[in-house]
């Protein structure tokens, strides 16, 4: 009987796994391997082959936008280093290795990381055309990083005293080849940056094997000339040498010699262009004065120049004109204008003489509020008198001043009672006296006139 506890897999599932387990293991994510090429084809410029030794063979692949950088034809039975990383094709549960760099063995490692530094600095677009700074058409200071010993210093001063001798060359020494060589041309170019005398560098050797120049391969050296402010121009080797140092500066130049002639101009065609410039810039003036020459004659022969002098009087008596109308309107005029009129308008002030008429104002107005002031008093007083008199007439007429003499209200159901016919007699009274009031039960009733009940 089947077993139903247990899981089964797909097929595409575990290919995926496998691939996952591939590609997390560092060490099949980039490695280097030896070995002879066999079943070699191309299909869409992707290179297909075999690589094998004694014992094991693996299948390889390298695409097009690495196989195309390659400089040699790989053949059948050929020896060579690669490197790449090792991935699963799950559609057929096969691994292969894909390739990104191919050398042949005989040129050792140190070729397999030349490639392979400019295979990554290239992705990182160090190389890229828009990341070069232009080169200057005339750099009158000229930085030159190379040994001070060196025929390559020689060939480059050599050069630029004879083409422009106008340039300066600034020195910045440094070691060209060892181990120490990289550490040596940063700090060079480093300098040449900080002090940023010069218009354009130029990193120099002569030539030499692939070992002689490694050091202008180092990566760090590579960056330095990338962040270089200075546009760089690289003169490493002779025109079939190429280093890393060429392809991250900003131009690249066969020999030390081609360098210095790419950063000069060429004092012949500079002097003939100067001439050039000198005789263009003359029939210039030359234009420039026959035009002026023309329009002052033109202008001696003018209708205006030959009656300048009437002019000249008619303009002055026309600013004579506006010289007389500013200072008939100028606010110094308008001002002593008003202050005519405000002595006019005192004198006639002081003949009126307003002063004495108000002063008998003042007098009569004076006189008034005294007597009306008196009226008032006079009126307040009787006002008062008469109050006073309504108060006691209100005083003697007020029920509660009656009542303190012994009178009494008599109320029933809420109602003053003025006769005893309005009394009934089962229901209490309500006498109020001056200072309150007392419920009463009512025994009998008498007559005012006879007593009866």
């Amino acid at each position: 009987m089947e077993n139903n506890s247990r899981k089964y897999l797909t097929v595409t599932a575990l290919n995926k796994y496998i691939a996952y387990k591939f590609d997390s293991d560092p060490n099949l994510g980039f490695v280097y391997l030896q070995g002879e090429l066999s079943n070699i084809r191309f299909s869409k410029e992707h290179l297909y082959f075999v690589l094998k030794d004694q014992d094991s063979e693996i299948s390889g692949i390298m695409y097009s936008s690495s196989a195309t950088k390659l400089n040699f034809m790989p053949k059948d039975g050929m020896n060579v280093l690669v490197s790449g990383k090792v991935s699963v094709y799950q559609k057929k549960g096969s691994y292969n290795l894909v390739v990104i760099t191919m050398s042949e063995a005989g040129l050792g490692a140190l070729y397999q990381d030349f490639l392979f530094l400019k295979d990554k600095l290239e992705k990182e677009g160090l190389f890229a055309p828009e990341h070069k700074k232009p080169i200057p058409e005339y750099s009158e200071k000229i930085g030159v990083i190379t040994s001070a010993t060196a025929d390559a210093f020689q060939d480059i001063r050599s050069t630029i005293t004879e083409r422009f001798p106008l340039a300066q060359i600034h020195l910045y020494p440094a070691l060209v080849q060892g181990s120490d060589a990289p550490k040596s041309l940063i700090k060079a170019l480093a300098q040449a940056n900080n002090e940023h005398i010069v218009d354009v560098i130029i990193i120099a050797r002569g030539g030499g094997s692939m070992e002689d120049l490694s050091c202008f391969n180092d990566e760090t050296l590579a960056r330095s000339i990338f962040a270089s402010k200075i546009p760089v121009v690289s003169g490493v080797g002779h025109e079939t040498d190429f280093t890393i140092c060429d392809f991250v500066s900003d131009e690249r130049a066969p020999t030390p010699t081609g360098a210095a002639v790419r950063v000069t101009k060429n004092k012949t065609l500079l002097i003939q262009e100067i001439t050039a410039m000198l005789v263009r810039l003359s029939s210039a003036m030359k234009r420039i004065l026959e035009n002026k020459f023309y329009e002052y004659d033109a202008l001696v022969k003018s209708h205006h120049f030959k009656n300048f002098n009437l002019l000249i009087e008619e303009k002055l008596i026309f600013l004579n004109q506006l010289i007389y109308q500013l200072n008939a309107n100028s606010p110094l005029a308008i001002i002593n204008r008003h202050l005519e009129r405000v002595n006019d308008f005192t004198l006639r002030l002081e003949l009126l003489n307003l002063s004495k008429k108000i002063e008998h104002q003042y007098l009569e107005i004076a006189q008034k509020s005294t007597l009306l002031t008196t009226l008032l008093i006079e009126k307040l007083n009787i006002n008062e008198r008469n109050v006073d008199s309504a108060i006691d007439k209100l005083i003697l007429l007020n029920p509660l001043s009656i009542m303190k003499k012994g009178y009494t209200l008599t109320y029933q159901n809420n109602q003053l009672l003025a006769s005893v016919s309005q009394i009934n007699i089962n229901q209490n009274l309500t006498i109020r006296f001056y200072d309150g009031t007392v419920e009463a039960q009512i025994i009998n009733i008498k007559d005012g006139e006879n007593g009866k009940v």
